[in-house]
This record gives structure tokens, sequence and C-alpha cells, in this order.
């Protein structure tokens, strides 16, 4: 075979049945279903901001598509409304986001999964896939493959729900997602089985380097400075060099490129969060400083009680912002990112005055259209440590003031008390308050029917 100073025994590793399966174009999937449109065949668009403004329809964000409208208008995920043609097509059918409708339909059919397989051999891995450890399973639907419980889990599925799903089968939880990303999406059954015996002709001959699990663009420019431009040069590369220049992510792609994966469904993983933040896209180009701090102070009050449900204090407060499409500032930039070292906090009122000071030595009357807030180099402590040049008695009051807020939160909702500058001209805290992940969650949203009615009607008028 290939000379290297190490080689794995497949003999001695973990051979499991592990199906990672994904909801093809999951969102729009979702959409189609809910109007009784064709998944596959319906061109739609989930859209955040959709707009007929030639001026402001850049503004919309695409955060899911069919594949028929992928195909049609060389879109992806995850793109801009400027991307689609316009007037747009009378075809096409325009959804605005209802992520409390996608959460319920995940967990529905990842309860069809668990019919499959105990909690502890099912495991959620995003909003769309997840993985599920058959291999305790086939013997109680007959003795049957991998293969055939993957049929049955999508005819479920698809009878239950109108879902199509592809599935990626693997010896453990890594080879299972690269025959998902790689192989299944092509196939006419949309389901794909890659083995250790495969490795050679599948694992290592995966054409981009990035559709391999754990590598971007960064990692592959890092790879390619050490001379290694596919899977199968990982591979084949020098395992210890590899470990010396890029630690323990160098021995883990090693051996991933060796399809060698020793993780499983079952384990308990305590995570400990090393950030929280904050991010949005405005709903409209914001110009004047005092509009822009009253949103500023919404996301650090946000992060703050996030901070505190935690048991963190932060060390570093960030602020990210991106300007407006085709924005540029007298330096050259699209935007901006700016950080800070702070003494360990979660005070609303700290965290919100560190995020107004970044922003205060940047600003100089940019058009802005994204902001982010973070708090970093967390420590967990619930002792207050007092600072020596401020009032005792004033950091108590604000201390008993944060907790008193996030009682009252926890108990009414978030907008059961809100900063009184959140009810001008430009806050954001209240209208996105009925939001999950940043988009509309609500079974109310646009009315999209009469939504694209009044489209198509200004299109043929």
């Amino acid at each position: 075979m290939y000379e290297t100073k190490l080689i794995f025994d497949y003999s001695k590793e973990a051979s499991r049945d592990i199906l990672c399966i994904d909801c093809k174009s999951f969102y729009a999937s979702v959409e189609c279903v809910k109007r009784g449109l064709h998944p596959l065949e319906t061109k739609l668009v989930v859209m955040s901001y959709p707009s007929d403004d030639p001026k402001e329809r850049g503004s919309g964000l695409i955060l899911a598509s069919s594949p028929a409208a992928k195909k049609a208008y060389g879109i992806s995920n995850i793109s801009r409304a400027r991307d689609l043609p316009f007037p747009y097509p009378a075809d096409l059918v325009i959804a605005a986001p209802q992520m409390k409708l996608y959460m319920l339909k995940n967990t529905e059919i990842n309860n069809i999964y668990k019919s499959y397989a105990d909690e502890s051999n099912h495991h959620v891995y995003s909003v769309d896939e997840s993985f599920v450890d058959v291999t305790g399973s086939l013997k109680l639907f007959g003795h049957k493959t991998a293969y055939e419980i993957a049929k049955l889990i999508q005819a479920d599925v698809l009878k239950e729900t109108g879902i199509y799903t592809t599935i990626g089968i693997g010896d453990n939880p890594l080879m299972a997602k690269l025959a998902l990303d790689n192989a299944a999406k092509h196939q006419p059954d949309m389901i794909a089985e890659w083995r250790y015996q495969d490795v050679l002709e599948t694992i290592w001959k995966i054409p981009e380097m990035t559709d391999f699990w754990g590598i971007g663009k960064k990692t592959k420019q890092r790879l390619n400075r050490l001379g290694i431009f596919s899977i199968h040069d990982l591979a084949h590369a020098d395992y210890y060099y590899l470990k010396s220049k890029l630690g323990v992510m160098g021995a883990q792609l090693y051996a991933h490129s060796w399809g060698i994966d020793r993780s499983f469904l079952g384990e308990k993983v305590k995570v400990s969060s090393k950030s929280i933040g904050n991010s949005q896209v405005l709903n409209k180009d914001y110009v004047l400083r005092s509009e822009i701090e009253i949103v500023l102070m919404e996301m650090a009050d946000q992060v703050a009680t996030r901070l505190r449900r935690a048991g963190a204090k932060a060390q570093v407060i960030s602020l990210s912002i991106g300007y407006s499409i085709g924005f540029i500032d007298r330096y050259g930039r699209t935007g901006f990112h700016q950080q800070m070292k702070i003494p360990p906090t979660h005070s609303s009122s700290e965290v919100t005055a560190y995020v107004l000071l970044l922003f205060n030595n940047q600003f100089d009357g940019q058009t802005i259209r994204n902001i982010g807030v973070g708090a970093g180099n967390l420590v967990y402590t619930d002792s207050l440590q007092l600072d020596l040049f401020q009032d005792p008695d004033e950091q108590v009051k604000d201390q008993k003031k944060d907790h008193m807020v996030d009682v009252i939160r926890k108990k009414y909702g978030f907008t059961s008390i809100v900063r009184a500058a959140s009810l001008l001209e430009g806050g954001r805290a209240i209208a996105r308050s009925s939001l999950v992940g940043g988009h509309a969650g609500g079974m109310a949203g646009l009315e999209e029917g009469e939504d694209n009615a009044k489209r198509s009607k200004k299109q043929d008028g």
C-alpha cells in the first residue's frame, strides 16, 4: 500500500450502522408542503424582509431555496434577493420564515427517527440533520440491513410529513456524514453507504477539500501551504509533521482522512461555552447615531442576560459592524470589528457601556446594516467582585436590579420589561422578541399567499 508513519487497522475499529439523515431543503420543503406544493418541483424561496421595491429588494435575505429554485436561478441557501431575477418571476413563491413551524416539524420528524432507535442512539445535529445508530435495531426489523432501514425511514417521513430525506450510511458518524454530503444527495434513491473498505474510492476521491468535514477555506489554505492539496494527500502526509504544525486539529484531520472516528452517539458531552453573542441583520439601513445606539443597548442587554443565565462573566467584549451593501468607509472597509479586555462582569449596564465605547471609537457616519455583540473569555462564578473605583452600594444595587429584571422576564416574557428607548424610532427588541433564530417565528408572519398574489398582480398590471 502507501508508505506512511501511521497506519490504522480497521479490524480494531468500531464498525456500526450509523445513519446521517438530512431533510432536503428543509425550510423550503416545509413551506411547500404547507401550501400543497411538491417540495422538489416547486420554485420557492424562504426570504426575510421581502420587498417589491427595486431599491430595497437587495436587503432581502434568502434563507432557503427549493431544489427547483436553485436550478432555475443559480442560487444557493443564504443568498440575497438581488440574486433573483427582477421583477420576480410569476411562478416563484416567496415565503416569509416561520421558525417556530420549522422547529415543530423538526420535532415531529425526529420522533419518527426515534421509532427506529432509542434515545441514546439518536442525536440531533442541526435543525435539518440527525444521526441515528440502528446497529441494535436491525434484528427488531427482521434482520434488515442498514440500507433497508434507511428506505423505511425515508418512506415514513415522506408519508407522515411530505418531506424528502437523504441518508448517508457509515461505520461511524464521520463516514455517514461524508457519505451524505458527498454522495447521497446525488443518488436517485438519495442514499449512499460508505464503509472502511471503500475509503480508497470514496473519501480519498472527494474532489474538493472543503467538502470534507472540518476543512473550511482557511484550513484548506493552511494545508496547501504544507503541500497538501487533496484528501488523498492528507491521508499520506507525515502524521507527526502534520501534528507539529496544526496540533490536535492536524492529528484529527489525519485520522478523519482514513475514515477514523471514535465518537459514539451515546456519549454524554458537557459543553462549556467559551463565548456568548448576539447578531442581527437590521430591517433597514441605520445612519443616525441615536438609533444605532438604541439597537446596541438592546443587544448588549440581551448578551448580559444570557451571561447571567449561564452563570458566567465576560472578560472580553467585542463589537462587529457591517455596512450597507456598497458602502465603503474612508479606510476602504465594508465594516469593522473591535474588542477590549474588561474586568469580569455580567452587568447589563457595564456590558452596554463597553459596547457603546467600542462603537463610538469607530463610528463616523457610516451606513450600518449588520451588528454583532459578543462576550468572550468567560469565567464561571457567582461571586461579586467589587470595583474599588465605584460606590460598592451602587454595584450591589445594580446586581439586584439585573436579577429582578431577569426574574420578571423569565416569568412574563422578554417584552414585559424593556428599555424606554426601545419604544423610540429604531428600536428592534420588541419586534425581535417574537423571532426564532433571528427570523419570524410565529405562525403568523406574512400571509405569503396574499403577498404573492399582490406581487403577481403588480407585475401583470
